[in-house]
């Protein structure tokens, strides 16, 4: 019996036409994805529709809350499923859907495209293709596939405007990779536990890079602004200076705002007890994001002050491995 594969359309690049002047814009063609997919039929039960059309710029944690519950509500009906998404913020919202879903029954698959599904010089129709193929593996969590590799939703990033390989995972291996064979990865299992959706999100949350020379002037602006919660991007492994930054971090945490440290690396993880800088910010309240990507560690946060979580039980959610996020 073939797989039952759901296609959730919201957008993005691959179901863009030219507008104008010239530039890309939403079309109808996102709504008709089915039409482009022929003798896909002959592994999949697939169907599709259309939850909006947006440029995924557009998106934010409104959208993460609807299309989560739109997930949960296809989940009986089929054996799994796939979003269309822009590739701007698609590790956002993948990141989000594996908070939102937490203990998820079946694959959950996003993709798009850097170049629209209707041109000749596409790389949509293997996404998609590869997607629904994936959507119908026993994978119960929530990933992205581009180009020739699946991976873990919330441990992708997009590192390339020109590349159809426009995603990476820096600190976790790919699932699958694709090929002239199908060859899996060594990617252990996130936690497992009952299905819940919990797509609660608060957006007054702000990323602010730690550049040479300042004083932590911004984060004290920040939390003037209203901000619940400020990821602060360090240098190397979560380094600040040692003037300015770990003053404005006590006084952010004081003032019941939470402060994460992150990295402007890549690769590797944040270890705040490994450089003076590092250990006053841990020492003034900031949290660790350890592994995670930017978009993880700053959704998380979203999701942890979206339930109401703040002080220890913040911290205790933060920095404990969810699903696998790298916390």
């Amino acid at each position: 019996m073939k797989p039952r594969i759901r296609i959730l359309s919201t957008g993005g690049t691959l179901g863009m036409l030219p507008g104008e002047p010239g530039t890309l814009a939403p079309s109808a063609v996102s709504d008709n994805v089915l039409q482009y997919m022929r003798g896909l039929e002959a592994e999949v039960e697939l169907s599709a529709e259309g939850l909006w059309n947006l440029d995924s710029s557009d998106m934010g944690p409104e959208h993460w809350t609807r299309l989560a519950e739109a997930i949960a509500a296809r989940l009986d009906d089929v054996d799994g499923l796939v979003v269309l998404h822009g590739t701007d913020t698609m590790a956002w919202t993948a990141a989000a859907l594996s908070f939102a879903l937490r203990g998820l029954p079946k694959a959950v698959v996003l993709t798009g495209a850097q170049r629209p599904i209707a041109w000749v010089r596409t790389d949509a129709r293997n996404n998609v293709v590869h997607s629904a193929l994936c959507a119908g593996m026993a994978i119960p969590e929530v990933t992205v596939f581009f180009g020739r590799w699946l991976f873990r939703g919330n441990r992708v990033t997009k590192t390339s405007i020109q590349s159809y390989e426009a995603f990476e995972s820096p600190n976790c291996p790919p699932i699958l990779e694709m090929g002239v064979e199908v060859q899996a990865g060594e990617v252990p299992r996130a936690a497992q536990g009952p299905f819940v959706v919990d797509a609660r999100f608060d957006s007054r949350v702000a990323v602010l890079p730690v550049v040479p020379g300042s004083d932590g002037a911004t984060l004290d602006q920040a939390v003037a602004a209203g901000m619940r919660g400020v990821v602060v991007q360090g240098f190397g492994a979560g380094n600040m200076p040692q003037r300015g930054w770990p003053q404005a971090i006590a006084r952010a945490t004081n003032a019941g705002v939470a402060v994460v440290v992150h990295s402007q690396c890549l690769r590797g993880h944040v270890q705040l007890g490994s450089y003076e800088g590092g250990r006053a910010a841990l020492d003034a309240g900031g949290m660790s994001a350890a592994w995670m990507t930017l978009e993880a560690a700053t959704v998380k946060l979203m999701h942890g002050l979206g339930r109401g979580l703040e002080g220890a039980a913040l911290a205790e959610f933060y920095t404990t491995d969810l699903v696998g996020e790298g916390a």
